[in-house]
């Protein structure tokens, strides 16, 4: 599985690190509160991360799919980047067409009730900059920590106090909302979806094969892409086969994949 566990080394922060640690009050939070475990973040709007092919589709296969063998070396991340350099390599044009996150990786919307708000606003440093950043609310100092948090942004949101929050990219996005929510003073915690649309690859593991489709898509993609264009891929003991794409909706992984995303042929000026 790709990242860390977050729950376990929330709960060990929590029991070993801040146990018995009174709530400071917002106006006197210092980052001694948290002792060596305030994470350096910075106040701000981050870039965003970037991540590679590989890494967004092995997370997409363990969130959504079992069965799948274990793979010598890093296990699947290495497997899917394996597969792709092989067909890019006999199709260098699908180097243009890369995965698409469902959302922004090692990034969650919090909010925020009054009192923690107030102690998150204390607790960070000047707009820009960065520094050690402590609340003196333990659980969620705790839970800072254990994600690798790097980076939060207030909103600016008269009626909904709200942040964001950056963390390590590699941690399950899924795994820190749920670790949040449960954190007194959240109201809520939600990753931050990928609006729009645009290209992306699907990868399937089948019977010691893996079925590969590229869609590059083109065309007011922020409302849904227009045009859409399908490449279909076979890999078997290192080598690949293209499949032509009415052959390929008649094999059962590829219809497989293309009924669960909704994929279909839609190339321009037809």
């Amino acid at each position: 599985m790709i990242g860390i566990s977050i729950i376990a080394t929330f709960w060990m922060l929590v029991t070993a690190c801040f146990a018995g640690s009174p709530v400071l009050p917002s106006a006197v939070i210092s980052p001694d509160a948290c002792g060596d475990k305030a994470p350096v973040v910075t106040r701000g709007n981050l870039e965003q991360t970037s991540e590679a092919d590989h890494v967004i589709l092995a997370r997409r296969i363990n969130e959504t799919e079992s069965g799948i063998p274990d793979f010598p070396g890093d296990g699947l991340v290495d497997e899917i980047a394996r597969v792709l350099g092989l067909i890019r390599a006999v199709s260098p044009e699908m180097a243009e067409v890369n995965a698409r996150p469902r959302w922004e990786p090692g990034t969650l919307i919090l909010g925020l009730e009054p009192s923690l708000f107030k102690a998150v606003t204390v607790g960070l440093p000047e707009e820009g900059t960065s520094g050690p950043f402590c609340t003196g609310h333990p659980e969620f100092d705790a839970l800072n920590a254990a994600v690798g948090l790097r980076g939060v942004e207030i909103l600016p949101f008269e009626y909904a106090l709200a942040i964001v929050i950056r963390f390590h990219p590699r941690e399950d996005v899924r795994s820190a909302t749920i670790s949040y929510h449960g954190i007194e003073g959240i109201i809520y915690a939600q990753p931050e979806f990928m609006l729009g649309d645009g290209s992306d690859i699907e990868v399937l593991w089948s019977d010691g094969k893996w079925y590969t489709v590229f869609r590059k898509a083109w065309g007011d993609c922020p409302s849904g892409c227009i045009f859409s264009e399908l490449h279909f891929f076979v890999e078997h003991e290192g080598k690949v086969k293209r499949i032509d794409p009415e052959r390929a909706e008649q094999i059962g992984e590829f219809a497989q994949l293309l009924a669960e995303r909704g994929w279909m042929q839609r190339p321009e000026g037809q």
